[in-house]
């Protein structure tokens, strides 16, 4: 092979090469970017959406749900463009694809029996018109709130219209199985609380997203506290098509579906949430309180049924005078418990065996303690012979320090422990408080004899609440919650794992004290006036002082219904009130409501036989 040749082979072969090379990069190297690029250019992308969970009440009632509608949006450059294609089949089977419609016309001729629209009226809603000033500021404005366009791409949709607004899900679900290139959609979803004010500060509302003006989230209460779990996921659906604007046969598509939100079930039943709210704001007035709260714990299971906080109004009706509660004040608020924290005093020297009802003790005005405290009586009196049951009943300071005293400290703190003092419950209510119970062994030597009659010690009135439920409950203490369970995205229901639930006390201490309870109802006791018709009361009357701060009292009442066999637990606070400062006076009333209320829509029967009392005086 002469030398000429061996050249002109060599040329050829980097020319083959100049021309292979940039072809395989292109086609090998570079061809998927390369298709997925041209896939992109000829696809349109819909976002899916699905609703926010709702929020259920023990019975079914919604307390909050999503309303989702959508506006139809056109951009008339697009669909000016727009060809129907249809495949048919001859009788020979085979198959060809036919040119039905062309432009805004046959766009129109789908579009408005699906959107029950005049097919005129849509057509020339789809037609390309010049747009005067006021309609192109107008464009401008509302350009940002396309679903799922991106900005570099709005100029190009400049020209939209909406032609049809808040249509369904199911409408548009039609409207985007047509693919019509041009069309698009604005998801709108409103938040609705249909019982109002009802719950309305556990329940919480939502606020526009800081992060992206388009989008709403959880801003309080339960919608802020469950956000994740509440809230939806947005899906997807991308479709190549022709420069028709028809899906392509067999071409790309992807859809990932959205997901709708979590249900939440609370245990809350809304009609009794609503007559305790009713009755917190009755008490709040007619005592010119500072707030009033009255709940209800179903005994034999933990579920808080009602919680009625004074003062709740839903956002668009917070004012000045009336603002926003953020919350309960059964979790957030804590208060010396008073008097309904001498049960922990009782109980314990009852289970240690120190006590029974009947054992004789002497009380008097002032008792001086062992190590030289005073201790004074809430009023004026000469020395009463009573049983440890006629103490209780008639919530004697000095009879009750003279209980305490025969155990110890320590045993009396670690009860309070076992009641859930100084601890959060955990329950799924925002801001919860643990309360202020020091350890034992910092106790002064004043404030071991004060813890006594629930002084030097602060508890959330759920604290107290729960303290009577076990006490009702044989000494049984339940894991205290507010929601029941949880309707996942497929509809299956779960149920919250609550844990084993604690003996806290032994069951004939219990059942003993809450017999001891009922002579606190008996006309010798602090609060005759809670008797109720057909059922036996089982309580407990609280005041305290407020030593921190604007001085004042809490009024409290605890109760069971019905005492034989309690099914649910009440208690009522009022936080300064004006009128009278005791709970057997001021809490009493609405919690004799509530009861009567409770047991009824409850279906509790009434009691069969009168209480079997203490005997109260020991002469």
């Amino acid at each position: 092979m002469n030398r000429r040749t061996k050249l002109i082979r060599a040329g050829l072969a980097l020319l083959v090469g100049l021309l292979v090379i940039p072809l395989f990069w292109v086609q090998i190297v570079q061809g998927p970017a390369y298709a997925q690029r041209g896939i992109q250019g000829r696809s349109i992308s819909l976002e899916l959406h699905e609703p926010r969970g709702s929020i259920y009440d023990r019975n079914g009632h919604v307390l909050a749900a999503s309303t989702t509608r959508y506006d139809v949006i056109a951009n008339p450059v697009e669909i000016a463009n727009y060809e129907h294609w249809e495949t048919k089949t001859d009788a020979e089977g085979k198959k060809t694809v036919e040119l039905i419609g062309v432009g805004p016309s046959e766009a129109a001729k789908q579009m408005a029996p699906i959107l029950k629209m005049d097919r005129a009226e849509l057509g020339g809603l789809l037609t390309q018109n010049p747009h005067t000033k006021q309609e192109e500021e107008a464009a401008r404005a509302k350009e940002a709130q396309i679903s799922g366009i991106k900005p570099s791409e709005r100029a190009y949709y400049k020209q939209y219209r909406v032609v049809a607004k808040d249509v369904t899900p199911q409408v548009m679900r039609e409207i985007r199985n047509l693919k019509i290139r041009g069309i698009s959609e604005v998801f709108k979803s409103e938040r609705d609380y249909p019982r109002g004010a009802t719950a309305a500060n556990l329940v919480g509302f939502m606020s526009t997203d800081p992060n992206d003006n388009t989008k709403t989230k959880g801003a309080a209460g339960l919608e802020l506290l469950k956000e994740d779990i509440l809230k939806s996921q947005q899906g997807s659906e991308v479709v190549e098509i022709g420069a028709n604007g028809v899906p392509i046969p067999g071409g790309y598509q992807k859809t990932i579906p959205a997901k709708r939100g979590t249900d939440i079930h609370l245990t809350l039943d809304a009609d009794l949430t609503d007559y305790a709210q009713k009755l917190a704001d009755e008490t709040q007035k007619s005592s010119s309180s500072e707030w009033v709260l009255v709940a209800v714990e179903e005994v034999k299971t933990g579920r808080i049924l009602a919680v009625g906080d004074s003062g709740v109004v839903v956002p668009k009706e917070a004012t000045k005078d009336k603002p926003l509660l953020f919350g309960s004040r059964l979790v957030k608020d804590t208060y010396e418990p008073g008097s309904t924290g001498k049960l922990v005093t009782f109980a314990t020297a009852l289970e240690q065996g120190k006590i029974t009802p009947q054992t004789p003790i002497t009380s008097t005005e002032q008792w001086t303690a062992p190590n030289g405290q005073v201790i004074n009586d809430s009023h004026e009196h000469g020395p009463e012979y009573l049983t440890a049951a006629g103490v209780l009943a008639q919530s004697s300071n000095t009879g009750t320090t003279q209980v305490g005293d025969r155990v110890t400290d320590e045993q009396r703190y670690q009860l309070m422990r076992r009641f859930g003092w100084g601890e959060k419950s955990g329950i799924d209510i925002p801001a919860e408080q643990s309360g202020l119970l020091p350890d034992y062994q910092k106790w002064g030597p004043r404030q071991r004899y004060t813890t006594m009659f629930g002084q030097g010690v602060s508890t959330t009135p759920l604290q107290v609440l729960d303290m009577v439920a076990t006490i009702g409950n044989g000494g049984v203490r339940n894991k205290v919650h507010i929601i029941d369970g949880y309707t996942d995205p497929n509809g299956t229901f779960h149920k919250v794992e609550l844990g084993k639930p604690q003996q806290v006390l032994s069951s004939q201490t219990a059942k003993t004290l809450v017999r001891m309870m009922e002579g606190v109802v008996t006309e010798e006791g602090t609060a005759p006036d809670a008797k109720i018709n057909g059922y036996n009361i089982a309580a407990k009357t609280g005041t305290t002082q407020i030593l921190s701060g604007k001085k004042g009292f809490v009024a409290s009442f605890a109760g069971l219904v019905p005492a034989e066999n309690p099914a649910v637990a009440i208690l009522v606070v009022a936080y300064r009130p004006q009128t009278s400062i005791y709970g057997g006076v001021v809490a009493v009333p609405p919690f004799r409501k509530m009861a009567m209320r409770t047991m009824a829509s409850l279906g509790v029967p009434p009691s069969t036989s009168g209480p079997e009392l203490f005997e109260l005086n020991a002469r």
